[in-house]
């Protein structure tokens, strides 16, 4: 294999690559995105909820990640179902990632503080990679005109969600569909496997208005490092937030957000890598924009700050 096409493998392997770790999105402020990660929160808030984020990673590094997500979820009347959309929007050098599902979670009580729900994710993902954006010095070397590669995958997830008024749990598979996506040669240019996701937090009432929520979300992925992010989150009368956050030897980040009014409230979060390729670029910047229905449940009736 010559140096051009060894070249371009490595830009496709490692465009490939990060693109699926964007697949299921780990944003240091996953608690205002949760129903990314678990369909079973779809209904919790109560009433509807949208929310939506936009991530840039790795400023003044050249082809960075982007990444834009809309999400939004609703009891259905008074019953107990609960139903939710995802829009996922990655972008990452010469590669996209698009990505689009439903959700539907079944809320029921098992005791007089315990209440558990259990959710189904049902969607399509799109990856892609526009070879007119690589630099190839020798097109007719493929013997073939490389343009715009695209391919679309089902995606089929579960999980389940089990919360009193101080504590949460959830365990979710976002995504358990195996998928290989190939060009032109037949060759593997990017891959999805099964990402497992397990959430948890406790609720602490510091004063009457004043909350603080350690939260930890950690992710099991095959052929990936085990991770576990941590974050300290505040709600003080439900009107300002805060948190910290931190994942051993990848990020540490803060964010804040304020209420507006009692439907609108917007923040935003910056993240610093903590490994020597912080030196090369200007850290992670998130904008959050979230929009509530006005009689949607107060945020003490679960044991997560709910959005």
């Amino acid at each position: 294999m010559n140096v051009l096409k060894y070249t371009l493998l490595v830009l496709c392997i490692i465009s490939a690559k990060l693109t699926h770790g964007q697949n299921d999105i780990k944003l240091t402020n996953f608690n205002f995105t949760p129903l990314v990660y678990n369909p079973a929160y779809a209904g919790s808030s109560g009433g509807y909820s949208v929310t939506g984020f936009y991530s840039t990673q790795w400023v003044g590094f050249e082809g960075a990640p982007e990444s834009i997500i809309l999400t939004g979820h609703s009891k259905i009347g008074f019953s107990n179902v609960g139903v939710g959309l995802d829009i996922v929007s990655d972008r990452i050098g010469a590669s996209h990632n698009n990505f689009v599902a439903g959700n539907f979670a079944y809320h029921f009580r098992i005791s007089q503080e315990w209440s558990v729900s259990a959710g189904i994710k049902f969607g399509l993902n799109n990856y892609g990679i526009d070879y007119s954006l690589l630099s190839i010095r020798d097109q007719n070397e493929f013997g073939t005109q490389l343009g715009n590669l695209t391919d679309t995958s089902l995606v089929l997830g579960t999980g389940v969600f089990i919360h009193r008024n101080n504590f949460f749990v959830g365990a979710s598979i976002p995504n358990f569909l195996t998928t290989n996506y190939l060009d032109d040669f037949r060759n593997v240019i990017a891959n999805t496997t099964p990402n497992y996701f397990l959430t948890a937090g406790y609720k602490i009432e510091l004063d009457r208005n004043l909350y603080l929520q350690p939260t930890v979300l950690t992710r099991l992925a095959q052929g990936a490092p085990y991770s576990a992010l941590v974050s300290f989150n505040l709600d003080w009368r439900d009107n300002f937030f805060a948190n910290l956050n931190y994942e051993h030897n990848v990020s540490v980040g803060a964010f804040v957000g304020v209420r507006i009014n009692d439907r609108l409230m917007a923040g935003y979060g910056y993240d610093s890598s903590t490994r020597a390729f912080s030196q090369y670029n200007s850290g992670i910047h998130s904008i959050m924009i979230n929009f509530r229905s006005g009689e949607r449940q107060r945020a003490d009736r679960c044991g997560c700050f709910t959005y």
